[in-house]
């Protein structure tokens, strides 16, 4: 496993799940971080990407991971997924594409299918978010801002 967040529960929404802050990250070599704000994580069963809504105290930013389709396996009630190297960002400053040098070193070894995935999740993640639609709407960070303070006030 590349990363693992050993406390992470599921929402009112299917796919949707909270990450409360500083919820510790366990790195494939062992490292450990945490983030000082909660993090609601959305996946599509059958997308090429997954978005982190970084719910940070003056912003919402996004944290995007281009994907091959997931898997969960309900016994372990855990969700996998292999990351295709390439990113998005999405700041009050803009939309940042990242580690697609990464990506091109690596897609020898992808299917095909993946690689076409990769660039159509990509120009998809892209317009989104430039366009402040779907998980990037203003109105999804406050549904989620909201379901944060609900679960604070339990």
């Amino acid at each position: 496993m590349h990363r693992i967040w050993p406390e992470v529960y599921a929402t009112d929404e299917p796919w949707a799940f909270f990450i409360p802050a500083n919820t510790p990250v366990q790195e494939e070599d062992g490292r450990q971080w945490s983030s000082p704000y909660p993090v609601v994580a959305l996946f599509w069963p059958k997308a090429y990407y997954q978005v982190f809504i970084l719910l940070k105290p003056q912003a919402t930013e996004y944290y995007c991971n281009v994907i091959a389709p997931l898997c969960y396996l309900v016994d372990r009630q855990t969700v996998v997924f292999t990351d295709l190297d390439v990113d998005v960002m999405v700041t009050a400053t803009g939309v940042e594409v990242l580690d697609e040098d990464e990506y091109e070193v690596r897609k020898g070894s992808y299917p095909p299918r993946w690689c076409a995935g990769v660039m159509d999740a990509k120009a998809e993640l892209v317009a989104l978010a430039k366009q402040q639609r779907g998980p990037f709407s203003p109105a999804t960070a406050n549904r989620w801002r909201a379901y944060v303070r609900s679960c604070s006030s339990q």
